[in-house]
């Protein structure tokens, strides 16, 4: 496909595409969510990063630094405030709906990247998050980063695209450590495809920057983590993660629950037990062993509980709306347009996204389908593991768009095959069943 118009896209296209995702953007941030205060994790990592930014000394990092570093090098720039923290997240925001149109143009060319840039610009969940500073935001620039780069990196053997991929990679997994889970389907595809005689010695050259560029990035905030007596871990949230996921006082479905609970909101017996853990001088270790203990003696209520993440990690978004909803003082009724919105949003994009990958398997599209889909499988690997939750998929979003762009595209064809395929029909009904049940357990245990 040829790159002279910066992949098939003019320059008018690229400013409207652009220009709808940052006015959108600006106008919710800066106009309607203008007096709207950092909320919940949010707030954590504006405070941590004004912390980096003004050179203060921080201990080891609970939360992953990644956005909080983001964070600082913007505050070195604008200031430690609200407004160039919203600043920096619009522009986050941006980019990954750049990436998410040249990601698209690979997949299926150009029409394909013009529908996916329109999608990622009016994408609901995102505009409506963009005055908040959560993990999310850089967590889907890396990863939709790492997809552009990476397939590219290993295609075409240059080493500045493997450089890409790496910093992408350390990046995202700065961001969520999770991350890491994708490593492997880089490595697979880097073994899988060959390459000419020729360009041998760069693909080994382009690899090796890649490792090394990501290394860079996170083995700084492994010694730092070190220092402060914490191991080498990018953060100290991790093993605790997987307690709460894990335990007898867990959720069967809702896995995440007890981690979006005060204490002072849980039973009290659940509350004992977790203050017991919470309150050991080794509670990361202590934590840790309790919940492979517990996976080990009870295997099948812990299948149950992974099949549920697994499912659950699908689930429409709904937490824009829900902090939202808490800072106005909205009631439920009246929060349901903005539900609908931001639910709706997701599900449009997630139906498409499926009719793609069932109902047009010949799309000739060069293995970009196979390699969004596999890195949004692994990225959502840990939280099978620890705790899940529909808020958790915003990452893999940007690479589900221009799968769903591709399915847009082609609606006529997508249409007629769904009418008359087993494998759409499948598929769309096992999705109808996992939003209904994850509707009915957002109501029942209302967070």
């Amino acid at each position: 496909m040829r790159r002279g118009a910066v992949h098939g896209l003019g320059a008018a296209e690229w400013a409207l595409i652009l220009g709808a995702a940052l006015s959108l953007r600006v106008a919710v941030g800066f106009g309607w969510l203008r007096a709207m205060p950092m909320v919940s994790d949010a707030r954590d990592y504006f405070e941590l990063g004004a912390q980096l930014a003004s050179g203060d000394k921080v201990g080891a990092f609970y939360w992953p630094p990644g956005e909080s570093l983001v964070l600082a090098a913007g505050f070195a720039v604008l200031g430690p405030t609200v407004w160039a923290a919203r600043a920096v997240t619009i522009a986050t925001s941006v980019a990954t709906v750049a990436l998410v149109v040249l990601v698209a143009a690979e997949l299926a060319g150009r029409q394909a990247a013009r529908a996916a840039g329109w999608i990622a610009a009016l994408y609901a969940p995102s505009v409506l998050l963009c005055g908040q500073t959560y993990a999310q935001h850089v967590a889907a620039l890396a990863l939709v980063a790492l997809a552009y780069f990476g397939l590219r990196a290993i295609r075409e053997n240059a080493v500045w695209l493997y450089a890409a991929a790496g910093g992408a990679l350390g990046l995202g997994c700065l961001a969520r450590p999770s991350a890491i889970s994708v490593i492997p389907v880089f490595a697979v595809a880097w073994v899988a495809t060959r390459a000419a005689p020729g360009a041998r010695q760069r693909r080994l050259l382009g690899a090796v920057c890649a490792a090394g560029i990501a290394l860079a990035c996170v083995v700084p905030v492994l010694v730092h983590d070190a220092r402060a007596g914490a191991g080498w871990t990018l953060s100290t949230n991790n093993e605790r993660n997987l307690f709460l996921g894990n335990n007898p006082y867990t959720p069967d479905y809702k896995t995440s629950h007890l981690g979006q609970r005060s204490m002072d909101d849980l039973a009290p017996d659940a509350r004992a037990y977790l203050a017991s853990f919470y309150a050991r001088p080794d509670a990361r270790a202590a934590m840790q062993r309790e919940a492979f203990r517990y996976m080990a003696t009870h295997p099948a209520r812990t299948a149950l509980r992974t099949a549920n993440r697994t499912t659950s990690f699908w689930g429409f978004d709904y937490l824009a709306s829900r902090e939202i909803q808490s800072w106005l003082g909205l009631s439920a009724s009246a929060t349901l347009p903005l539900l609908a919105i931001e639910a709706g949003s997701y599900l449009v994009v997630a139906v498409l996204a499926l009719l793609a990958l069932t109902a047009l398997p010949r799309a000739g599209d060069r293995g970009w389908r196979f390699w969004l889909l596999a890195l949004s499988l692994a990225y959502e690997a840990p939280y099978a593991l620890a705790f899940s939750g529909g808020t958790y998929h915003f990452p893999v979003t940007p690479l589900l768009i221009p799968l769903a762009a591709v399915a847009f595209v082609h609606g006529k064809v997508v249409w007629r095959r769904l009418l008359a395929w087993r494998a759409p029909q499948i598929a769309l009904a096992a999705l109808v069943l996992i939003e209904a049940q994850y509707a009915y357990y957002a109501i029942l245990m209302r967070s």
